[in-house]
């Protein structure tokens, strides 16, 4: 085994400007949700102490000892998720909750906490999931209002907690706290968003190429082009950074997955 090690010329969060910290955040968000949705493999373990704006300017992520490796129908559903919880579409958001297996099949749910768990249905899930995120402050810009939302529904409702989930939970509430230093208004869904559509766009399964046939063809085969204007909007609206960001980020994800790969077997 070669345990690889590389010489990072930057700074950490707290010695940036606010400026640049703004930016590196929304790089840091952007490379691991790009890692998330893309190439399946995220860093797990993104803490102040292991990003840093480099002196020349680009993202770096610091060690790799905790890694996540998501399957490509897992990658679908958590870009299918981003985009509903940004378009409200709360029944949509259940499914993905499904497809990602944080809620089983049947779903499961119980009027008395203290009960056994019996059929529940994914409308009543949806009708109490848009209650709650919209009574919620940040329902559909703080990925911990959700955490929030979800940990007091899984009372009644049975929910499920694979590694990865649990692991994938961790990273984006740590990005969120990185981000409300430097930007309290800071919405990672929006930042994520471009990802999420450009994963849905080019799908890798069966079930992914069946939702993105169901969302911009009409039953009669024909295209929905309002479903394809707004796919186009979604795009422009959440990148106000520019093209030059995305592509920083894609480079810093992949890089992470280089340097993993290079560093060795990883935990997660």
């Amino acid at each position: 085994r070669v345990l690889v090690t590389e010489w990072v010329a930057g700074r950490h969060l707290s010695d940036l400007s606010r400026e640049e910290g703004t930016r590196m955040t929304n790089m840091a968000v952007d490379a691991v949700t790009a890692s998330l949705v893309l190439t399946g493999f995220v860093h797990a373990d993104p803490h102040e102490g292991n990003i840093m704006l480099g002196d020349d300017g680009r993202l770096y992520f610091l060690d790799f000892g905790l890694m996540s490796e998501v399957r490509a129908e897992i990658m679908e559903a958590f870009a299918y998720g981003i985009q509903c919880v940004l378009n409200k579409d709360w029944r949509g958001l259940v499914t993905a909750f499904v497809q990602t297996g944080f809620v089983g099949t049947p779903i499961e749910y119980r009027e008395d906490t203290t009960g056994e768990f019996g059929s529940g249905s994914p409308e009543a899930m949806a009708a109490e999931l848009e209650e709650r995120m919209e009574s919620v402050p940040g329902g559909t810009s703080r990925f911990g209002a959700l955490s929030t939302v979800l940990f007091d529904m899984g009372n009644q409702w049975r929910m499920y907690t694979p590694p990865y989930i649990i692991l994938l939970i961790r990273t984006f509430l740590t990005l969120e706290g990185i981000a409300g230093q430097v930007d309290p208004n800071f919405n990672i869904y929006e930042v994520s968003l471009p990802w999420a559509v450009r994963r849905a766009l080019s799908p890798s399964t069966s079930a992914g190429e069946e939702a993105l046939r169901g969302a911009l063809l009409a039953s009669d085969n024909t295209l929905r082009w309002d479903r394809v204007n707004e796919l186009i909007e979604q795009q422009q609206l959440a990148a106000p950074a520019g093209e030059q960001q995305a592509v920083e980020a894609e480079g810093a994800a992949e890089g992470a997955s280089a340097a993993a790969a290079a560093e060795g077997p990883v935990g997660g």
